[in-house]
């Protein structure tokens, strides 16, 4: 086999799904087309980032004027304020927005922040959500995770999905040395199943009762509703973190939150808060990012929701074997347990063997089994994608009985 540059022929280990992986050519609409010849319904969307698909003419006709005019500079420049302020104008709550390139560095900015703030170490996370690949956020999701060394699992605690008394437990035996908790609102790698009302108005009681902060991490679940995920709360965080859409398909992370918070950051404070980024806040992304948030409106968030309606009631008829989850534009499949025991590992290869099974098809999963629709896409889309899909489950669920049986 002819070496590879690229460890494991891939340039993120997210995109792995075995061997000899397909490469993107090129995208339109809700459509990507491989290196193999074969036009595939995107429900990958580059990871949610593409809500209103690839190459929309809006989005792109901005990003090319802004190339005309220069990529990026060693100045501040002239599109980040509008698009600050159109994050503000969605979330009520804050005061102050600071960018980056990345969903995970701005995990990391918020990390920092928090323990600026509070002048405290220790952070809890849901068990086994997924922050980004810093060393800190890692250890969500991660007992021991390669590379990153034992004193950093001392500054992190983890609590079961919507457990709230393990929660209140945590936070009574550690609130003295705890900077934030940190919570994703529809924690994918956990199941996609959406946090309870309950347990997050538990974190803010104990956050306000301990001072220490309340972060959402919406870099996925800002597309679900205008203001958030976190609309749909009665509890708000003192940080958002963002990334993905807000970027129109350019690399870009945030910051969003109180200005109590925030103005740690302001470099003409005494001993402020350090930060950087050669490609932070570039014009390029700002732009593109601007027109993907004004075409987002609540109406076309509305109508991709019901569309995801529409997407996972039509599943659960169709995917025999499997149990379908979801909320808004979000979709998963999931194989069902066999007599109520989940075997991770097992599952873990069906759900592969189901990316396979559903690209063969000529639809494009993320590799967890995670779908999300995008605004080009409408009811014949959802009605076509069933089709596949349903072809494409039922096809993994009958190898996997036939194995089974001949074992």
């Amino acid at each position: 086999m002819e070496f590879s540059p690229l460890p494991g022929g891939l340039s993120r280990s997210s995109l792995y799904v075995g061997r000899h992986p397909p490469k993107a050519v090129r995208g339109y609409g809700c459509h990507v087309w491989d290196d193999r010849g074969r036009r595939l319904i995107d429900l990958n969307a580059n990871f949610t980032t593409l809500i209103h698909g690839h190459a929309h003419p809006e989005i792109i006709s901005a990003a090319a004027e802004a190339l005309r005019d220069g990529v990026c500079f060693g100045l501040s420049n002239l599109f980040e304020e509008p698009h600050a302020r159109t994050l503000l104008a969605r979330l009520p709550g804050a005061d102050c927005v600071r960018y980056v390139s990345t969903g995970t560095e701005a995990v990391m900015a918020a990390i920092r922040l928090a323990r600026a703030y509070t002048g405290r170490e220790r952070l809890l996370f849901v068990k086994d959500a997924y922050h980004g690949w810093s060393d800190t956020a890692l250890l969500s999701s991660h007992d021991h995770p390669a590379g990153v060394p034992d004193g950093v699992a001392d500054g992190v605690e983890r609590v079961p999905l919507n457990d709230v008394t393990a929660l209140a437990e945590i936070v009574e035996r550690n609130g003295h040395n705890m900077a934030a908790i940190i919570l994703d609102l529809v924690p994918n790698r956990v199941g996609l199943i959406p946090l309870s009302q309950e347990f997050v108005n538990t974190a803010r009681a104990l956050a306000n009762a301990w001072d220490m902060l309340l972060i959402f991490d919406e870099v996925m679940s800002f597309r679900l509703s205008f203001r958030g995920r976190q609309e749909q709360y009665l509890a708000e965080p003192d940080l958002t973190i963002l990334g993905k859409l807000i970027g129109g398909g350019f690399p870009i992370g945030a910051v969003v939150g109180r200005a109590s918070v925030m103005q740690l950051l302001n470099p003409a404070r005494a001993a402020p808060v350090e930060h950087g980024g050669t490609f932070t806040a570039n014009p390029v992304t700002l732009r593109a990012g601007q027109v993907a948030l004004q075409l987002l409106t609540a109406e076309a968030i509305s109508r991709l929701n019901q569309l995801g309606d529409e997407l996972r009631r039509q599943l659960k008829d169709a995917a025999d074997g499997w149990e379908v989850r979801g909320i808004g534009s979000f979709a998963r499949l999931i194989p069902r347990a066999e007599d109520g025991k989940r075997d991770g590992k097992a599952q873990a290869a069906k759900i592969r063997k189901l990316w396979w099974a559903a690209y063969e098809r000529e639809v494009l999963l993320m590799p967890t089994g995670l779908m999300c629709l995008s605004t080009p896409m409408d009811s014949d889309t959802v009605d076509d994608i069933v089709a596949r899909l349903a072809d494409a489950s039922n096809y993994v669920s009958k190898a996997a009985s036939a194995a089974s049986s001949v074992l």
